[in-house]
């Protein structure tokens, strides 16, 4: 089932035309939804990797808390073995904090710092 942007109703309340979120609008949205989320607790961002198929999506920064490399998810999004490595690699050359940042609809933002342990054991994180 997609989104509907963009829509306009009848006075009858019936849908007259609508446009359908891709799955890449989407993932931009949810990206910009946790940069601003970040942005709003002091973090700044640095880069948005688009189209992104590198470790991470987001990289931002705090003069007092270095660096985050953000890898961004909905409700499904998982980091298999390989994805978790690329993160862990990458945030160490930069010396980053790798986070996972899942983003429901109308519930708020979850994070979670990701390690090269089980998933489900990986810390909640807040900004």
């Amino acid at each position: 089932h997609q989104q509907i942007t963009g829509a306009t109703w009848a006075s009858s309340g019936y849908l007259v035309e609508a446009q359908a979120m891709s799955t890449a609008t989407q993932g931009r949205a949810r990206e910009h939804k946790v940069r601003d989320h970040l942005a709003d607790h002091g973090w700044e961002p640095i880069m948005r990797a688009a189209a992104s198929k590198g470790p991470a999506d987001l990289l931002l920064g705090c003069p007092f808390r270095g660096a985050l490399l953000v890898q961004v998810g909905s409700k499904s999004k998982t980091l298999g073995p390989a994805d978790r490595e690329r993160l862990m690699h990458a945030a160490e050359l930069i010396s980053a904090v790798p986070i996972l940042a899942i983003v429901i609809p109308r519930q708020p933002i979850k994070c979670w710092r990701v390690d090269r342990g089980t998933p489900s054991k990986w810390a909640e994180w807040t900004p």
